[in-house]
């Protein structure tokens, strides 16, 4: 009697604990397939997320890259402009050097004022970098590849030679002016420059041989920056063409 009792009770005692490992195991199945719902509604929640941001950055790239060649096809125009201004500028400069270098009884005095209005002619070339430079502070220029970075960042680059070049051909239009006062009537060369015609005296006052030589100096100075000036402008140029057809190729057309 007794056995079949502990007998009774010891089966209860394994029903029991298969019951037990019985409800481990489903809440460990239960609990797994909480965390992977969870896992997977996460990475979901990240993958649409990373997908509305890059749909959103793709946007905003194509709307800076068209206000960026809009500045690059400004900039395009200025320069095509500066390097023709300049090519005729070197060519009157080289015929004005021809003259200083003849015999002052042979010079042309009209030649020789135009000549003059030629040289202290500038063309005021002012990069349009407005959208690079907003990309750069705000960090979205982030949104394009790298090697069209690469590109930005380089005509920028170019951009900082080119106006320390133009401003290399003021400072030595400025260090020649004083000289220059000396030597001819400025009132004629500010009636030339604004095509008036000439109504003030016409004179060229070359005291000697020291002073005709320091002159062609200064005129050959502002010859030599003009002519380093002219090779910023047209490696800019090319610059700026490449970085236009790589955007248009990459951008436009594109929704």
């Amino acid at each position: 009697m007794e056995e079949n009792q502990e007998i009774a009770e010891s089966g209860k005692d394994i029903s029991n604990i298969e019951m037990i490992s019985s409800l481990k195991k489903k809440n460990w199945k239960s609990y797994f397939k909480e965390f992977f719902m969870l896992f997977l509604a996460i990475s979901l929640g990240f993958f649409v997320e990373n997908q509305r941001e890059a749909y959103v950055e793709n946007k905003s790239a194509k709307v800076l890259a068209q206000s960026m060649l809009e500045d690059l096809e400004q900039d395009r125009k200025a320069l095509q402009e500066g390097i023709r201004f300049m090519e005729e500028k070197d060519q009157k400069m080289d015929e004005f050097l021809r003259i200083l270098h003849a015999p002052g009884a042979d010079w042309d005095t009209v030649a020789f004022y135009k000549s003059m209005t030629m040289v202290f002619s500038t063309f005021p070339f002012s990069p349009t970098d407005g959208t690079y430079s907003q990309m750069k502070s705000s960090g979205t220029l982030r949104f394009f590849d790298q090697r069209l970075v690469n590109q930005m960042n380089a005509y920028d680059n170019q951009l900082k030679k080119t106006v320390f070049r133009d401003e290399l051909v003021e400072k030595g239009e400025w260090e020649l002016v004083p000289l220059a006062a000396t030597l001819i009537n400025f009132e004629v060369t500010g009636e030339l420059r604004f095509d008036k015609p000439i109504t003030k005296e016409t004179y060229i006052k070359i005291r000697d041989q020291d002073t005709l030589d320091l002159f062609i100096n200064k005129v050959a100075v502002v010859r030599t920056m003009t002519g380093r000036s002219l090779q910023e402008y047209k490696a800019q140029l090319l610059l700026g063409e490449d970085l236009i057809k790589e955007i248009k190729d990459k951008y436009q057309g594109k929704d």
